[in-house]
């Protein structure tokens, strides 16, 4: 009965107040009057809104061809007295759709245009419907202009009426767009009402044309269309993070000796993805990345001690860098922008910025022995990078070093490595070639191909091009069908056997070079079924796969074991009709080294008998010696310290020199040979390494077995890094293999550690881009490690003042920086290139990038865009905010595509959760603390630094988190940007809840 009569209540209170809004009318009643009867017929506490004021008042004082001005007043009244709310006020506006009554029209524009600065939201429940409420008033406005323009339209010329109705219309769009708060409601009104949104961009689309011609001043047209399509960006937040591009990088070269060091096979788009995210954060140009690109690879090549890893850097500057660069110019330009077709001004200007890098230049020319710049742009001009006139400019440049350069080294000195950089690429299409080729017709051709390719530094020179222009994989291929080919056939003799024992030995040791070099994972398929995949899946002692000598024995067949120990011990008395074949030997030599090890403790052998059989292995293969060595380092792995001294002396033994005899006796013995000594060296280095510090930095390309502390060499590490001021790449290696060592939670506390010790915030800022780039050795685990493990342990020190400005502050852009990178890790990728429409390039890269399919990509980002751009912040690419819109309207409005957002997968999805839930913990009290003030800095750095990308990151944002955080902080820095950046990522469907 109770509820009955309520219902009863609310038709007879909303009667009572439409015949005192006709008394009033008649009477005239003033604003004062007016205000005593309301507040009569109103309960206390009870808004107007339960019994539709707002809509009563607005019903009458619209009734005839013109509107009722004194009965909008008390509708202003009730407004003022906090009797109705703007919310209820605006959406009763929006319903009014007699478009052909001028007067009324103008009359609730200009009430709109009197009330419009005190719109706000209180924290009501009747304020809850305001972003609706204002994105329907949008789209009434929107009309009203739709229908001047059509008017306009048909008669080229409209109605004095009309066109005072357009002038107040155009002051409620400028007004309402320069309104933060109303921008932020409104964008939060689209996000919720998908559909008024979509009727708002196609009524604007519909007279945006006419628009153009009509008699008004632009920023009206650029009002309209800030209105139809959104750009968060326009919202106000306080800049946490320096805009202005800084004029020394530390982060490019650093990341980019991590990655080549990581992953020198990925392809273009890997290290364009990367690049641009680092030109994102730091707002750099296309001419400064590229600047920065090309001198990361001066400072790498001019450090490098090793051939193999000065190769790789000379082809990566020389091969990759120009297929990112084109990957990277496609991604940005759009199909207005008119560029040469010979060259990249890009590429001009950013070589002129290299130019003043006099120093870094001098030494390079020095160790190249050749003018770097010249050389490097005479093979860039086949890339359409740079002309002829240019190379010639730069050179001229570069002249007077040259000529001095010449008359020091006018000597006998041998060239430089990179003098044949650029040669290599001929004789790897060549042995590709040859490797294609039917074997049965080339064997011969083909062993001297492969010996050839052995002899001097030729085969770094080929592994590092085949590398960086992605043609590795079909190197091995084709290297494991020669190896097939080349196993033995039973009965052959003669010339054809010796050729094909000895292509068997060259592929099987180029093979294993090269798995040693990049790791199985790279270069093989996962179920390969090949003689040599089957070898190293179950065989091989590789790097971080560590193998059970137990089970490699297991493989054994006892009857070739046998067979084997007797024509090793007496060569003489071999069976001429024996079966073992080269493939059986190297599958059972674990067998054999195991009772020649067993009879050697028991001293059923004598050291002289175990140096017999292992020169006896040695002579028939080298491939052999490899073999062999590979269980012995698995035995190593397995037994006590004091038990490796005599597996260590056989593999030595396998490192003994020929007689000269013995390197005459057969052809390419020698280019064999080394071969087989780099391969073991390489075994033995990651088992047991030499004492002798200099061997170790020369033998050494993966990894870093030693004694000394990690903390002792982590301090000698970073003491060469400090000197340098950036990333030596044999520092790289060390500090992969500290990682490997100590475990990423080990290695990001000490990285920490040096950033928080620095006394001055530009030394800081320098060593946190260092450290960020080094934390790419495992982005994601490291990541991880920050978030769960360091932060909060350094958090605690924030209490105390150990840890204040602005290392706190660094603190949290770098777990920003890092959340932002690893979002976009994907198992050693980065996330998929994005479409982009923009123009085709006459230009192919055959090896990374066909730039006729570069509509097929989508650019990352790209900064700097027209005032006009959408931004499109923190919106998923399949959102119906984002649905396409004619290609003219992309094209002048936009300024950029849509951007498909990543998705959190683990280990981030957990860490970012942590880290969230330890900033809730911060902010539990009103007292602002050092903790608040991180826990603000983290999530507006987020914001700022993330954009659109890091929408995925700011929807795992607990409610609570954000509510507090508005409570403590104060209100200068908590902006309009701020608030609904964090509102809109969270999917609205909670947005009441955050109205204040």
């Amino acid at each position: 009965m109770k509820d009955s009569k309520m219902e009863l209540q609310k038709p007879s209170k909303t009667s009572l107040l439409k015949l005192m809004i006709l008394r009033a009318w008649r009477e005239r009643w003033n604003v004062a009057l007016w205000g005593i009867n309301i507040k009569r017929v109103l309960p206390r506490g009870v808004s107007g809104d339960a019994y539709n004021l707002a809509d009563c008042i607005l019903q009458q004082s619209m009734v005839g061809l013109n509107a009722n001005p004194l009965v909008l007043n008390y509708l202003n009244h009730c407004l003022c007295a906090n009797l109705v709310s703007h919310a209820a006020v605006l959406r009763r506006i929006s319903k009014y759709d007699h478009f052909d009554r001028v007067y009324c029209i103008t009359a609730l524009l200009e009430f709109l245009e009197e009330v419009m600065d005190g719109v706000t939201c209180r924290n009501k429940p009747e304020e809850a419907i305001l972003p609706n409420a204002v994105t329907s008033l949008i789209y009434w406005v929107i009309q009203i202009v739709a229908m001047v323009m059509k008017n306009f339209e048909i008669g080229s010329e409209i109605s004095a009426e009309q066109s005072y109705m357009f002038e107040r219309t155009c002051v409620i769009v400028e007004k309402f767009t320069s309104n933060q708060f109303l921008m932020g409601i409104y964008y939060i009104g689209c996000y919720d009402d998908i559909d008024t949104y979509g009727q708002i961009r196609d009524k604007f689309n519909g007279f945006k044309n006419i628009l153009q011609v009509y008699p008004c001043n632009n920023a009206i047209s650029q009002s309209l269309q800030q209105l139809a399509y959104l750009d968060a960006s326009k919202l106000t937040m306080p800049r946490l993070h320096s805009k202005g591009v800084e004029s020394v990088s530390y982060c490019v070269q650093p990341l980019l000796a991590v990655e080549v060091l990581l992953h020198p096979c990925n392809d273009t788009s890997y290290f364009v993805a990367e690049l641009q995210m680092i030109q994102r954060l730091k707002n750099y140009t296309l001419t400064r990345l590229i600047y920065e690109i090309v001198r990361a690879g001066f400072i790498s090549l001019s450090n490098v001690v090793e051939v193999s890893r000065g190769t790789l850097w000379g082809a990566f500057t020389f091969f990759k860098v120009p297929h990112i660069i084109k990957q990277l110019h496609a991604l940005q330009k759009s199909n207005d922008e008119q560029t040469p077709t010979d060259h990249f001004p890009e590429v001009v200007e950013a070589f002129e910025l290299l130019l003043e890098d006099n120093l870094l230049l001098d030494l390079l020319d020095t160790k190249c022995s050749c003018n770097i710049i010249e050389y490097l742009l005479n093979d860039w001009t086949k890339q359409h990078l740079v002309t002829d006139v240019q190379v010639k400019h730069f050179a001229t440049q570069r002249e007077n070093t040259s000529l001095m350069l010449q008359k020091r080294e006018s000597g006998n000195q041998a060239l430089s490595i990179i003098n044949f950089i650029i040669r290599a690429e001929v004789p790897l299409s060549g042995v590709l070639k040859t490797l294609s080729t039917d074997y049965n017709k080339v064997q011969e051709a083909l062993l001297g191909v492969l010996c050839q390719v052995l002899v001097g530094n030729s085969f770094d020179l080929i592994l590092s091009v085949a590398t960086v222009e992605g043609r590795l994989k079909t190197f091995v291929t084709r290297l494991i069908q020669c190896n097939e080919n080349s196993k033995q056939v039973p009965g052959e003799i003669g010339k054809p056997s010796i050729i094909r024992s000895t292509l068997f030995d060259v592929s099987f040791l180029m093979l294993t070079f090269i798995v040693q070099t990049y790791g199985s994972d790279v270069v093989l398929s996962e179920h390969g079924d090949s003689f040599f995949e089957k070898w190293v899946r179950e065989c091989m002692a590789e790097r971080n796969k560590p193998k059970n000598p137990r089970n490699m024995i297991a493989l054994c067949e006892e009857q070739i074991v046998d067979e084997l120990l007797l024509s090793l011990r007496n060569p003489e008395t071999q069976h001429k009709n024996s079966n073992l074949t080269w493939q059986d030997i190297c599958l059972n030599l674990p067998g054999v080294l195991n009772h020649v090890l067993i009879a050697w403790e028991k001293d059923i052998l004598t050291s002289t008998d175990v140096k017999s059989i292992l020169e006896n292995i040695k002579r028939r293969m080298f491939s052999f010696s490899v073999c062999a060595t590979s269980f012995l380092c698995a035995y190593m792995y397995s037994v006590r310290e004091n038990e490796l001294l005599k597996p260590l002396n056989m593999i030595q033994q396998f490192l003994t020199p020929l007689s000269s005899e013995e390197m005459t006796s057969q052809e390419n013995v020698k280019e064999r040979l080394g071969l087989s000594f780099q391969i073991i060296r390489k075994m033995q280095q990651d088992v047991h390494p030499s004492s002798n510090t200099k061997s170790r930095s020369i033998n050494l390309t993966q990894n870093l077995v030693s004694q000394t502390p990690l903390s002792d060499q982590f301090r000698e590490v970073w003491k060469t890094v400090t000197e340098h001021g950036w990333l030596p790449v044999m520092s790289a290696q060390i500090l992969e293999s500290l990682l490997q060592s100590g475990g990423p939670t080990w290695l990001t506390k000490h990285l920490v550690h040096e950033i928080l010790i620095c006394k001055y915030t530009k030394d800081m800022l320098k060593t946190m881009d260092i450290v960020f780039a080094i934390l790419h050795l495992d982005i994601e685990r490291n990541t991880e490690a920050l978030l769960k493990d360091i932060i909060p342990l350094y958090a605690n020190q924030m209490v105390g003042g150990e840890i204040n400005e602005p290392q706190s502050h660094v603190l949290a852009l770098l777990s920003v920086y890092c959340i932002i990178s690893a979002l976009e890790h994907r198992q050693g990728t980065i996330s998929t290139l994005q479409q982009k429409r923009t123009r085709t390039h006459s230009e192919a890269d055959n090896s990374d990038l066909d730039l006729s399919n570069v509509p097929k990509l989508r650019k990352l980002n790209q900064e700097g865009g027209s005032d006009n751009s959408c931004s499109n912040d923190f919106l998923s690419d399949n959102h119906p905010l984002l649905t396409a819109v004619n290609s003219d309207t992309t094209n002048k409005t936009t300024g950029r595509d849509t951007i498909r957002t990543a998705t959190l997968k683990e280990p981030l999805y957990s860490s970012v959760q942590y880290i969230f839930k330890l900033l809730q913990q911060f902010v539990t009290s009103d007292v602002l603390t050092p903790k608040v003030y991180f826990a603000y800095r983290f999530i507006s750095l987020l914001i700022e630094c993330g954009g659109e990308r890091i929408r995925p990151v700011l929807k795992l944002l607990p409610v609570q988190l954000i509510q507090n955080l508005l409570k403590v902080m104060v209100s200068e820095d908590i902006s309009v940007g701020l608030i609904f950046s964090m509102i809109c990522a969270q999917q609205l469907g909670d947005n009441q809840r955050f109205l204040i």
